[in-house]
């Protein structure tokens, strides 16, 4: 199987792991490849999944489609990123579909082994177990802040975030956002137009510029608490 080590090793399963080692821990793992066409899906929300998916190329979204018709944008999975790996861990069902974004090829890995009795006994087995813990205890607190953000947060204070770690991601004030006005409305869980009155709000207060996706931090955003009224 062709499979870019590289692109594993920048996963923080697969972290410290050498070529050779990779090798031998994926004859455990019943690795299989899919490629998927854009705008497909991969799998879908109620899926039972065993496996844990890697993006090796292109992108995937995680959405999830609630009771009332709206979508909920969860995630963007790139390259060397993972999906799936509280699922598989504890064998739930999806609580999202995953659809690309691009022609994208994804390694899907069953990691039931981690969890035999047999792998107390296999060193490479052991520190992938490790591994797989860090990236549980990773997962926990994205979602609780995606829980906290969605519950507590306004939406001045959720773009603001979302821009300031777009901005800590390409290392530069100047930055190009990867999803278009619904869909990031759809990730931060606000009304679109709510969303776009606030985004030119941030404009005219001299916080921000931008032009579709394309956006230019000017000063940091005072917290939404500090603000005296007028």
């Amino acid at each position: 199987m062709d499979i870019d080590l590289e692109k594993l090793k920048k996963n923080i399963l697969f972290r410290g792991f050498e070529d050779d080692e990779i090798e031998a821990l994926l004859q455990h793992f019943s690795p299989r490849l899919m490629s998927v066409h854009k705008n497909d899906t991969a799998v879908y929300d109620g899926d039972r999944m065993n496996e844990v998916g890697i993006v090796l190329s292109g992108e995937l979204r995680l959405s999830h489609i609630d009771e009332n018709g709206n979508c909920n944008l969860m995630e963007l999975i790139e390259p060397s990123k993972s999906f799936g790996v509280m699922n598989a861990a504890g064998n739930y069902r999806l609580a999202f579909s995953a659809v690309a974004s691009l022609e994208t090829s994804i390694l899907f890995i069953n990691i039931d082994p981690i969890f035999s009795p047999a792998a107390l006994g296999d060193p490479l087995l052991m520190r992938f177990l490790q591994n797989s813990a860090l990236r549980l205890a990773e997962k926990s607190q994205e979602l609780t802040k995606k829980l906290n953000d969605s519950i507590r947060r306004s939406t001045r204070e959720r773009l603001s975030d979302y821009l300031s770690d777009e901005s800590e991601k390409a290392g530069s004030r100047v930055f190009t956002i990867p999803l278009n006005r619904q869909e990031l409305a759809d990730f931060l869980f606000v009304d679109r137009s709510a969303m776009s009155n606030e985004l030119s709000k941030m404009r005219d207060e001299g916080l921000i510029k931008f032009s579709k996706n394309h956006f230019e931090l000017l000063l940091e955003a005072p917290p939404e608490n500090n603000k005296k009224s007028p």
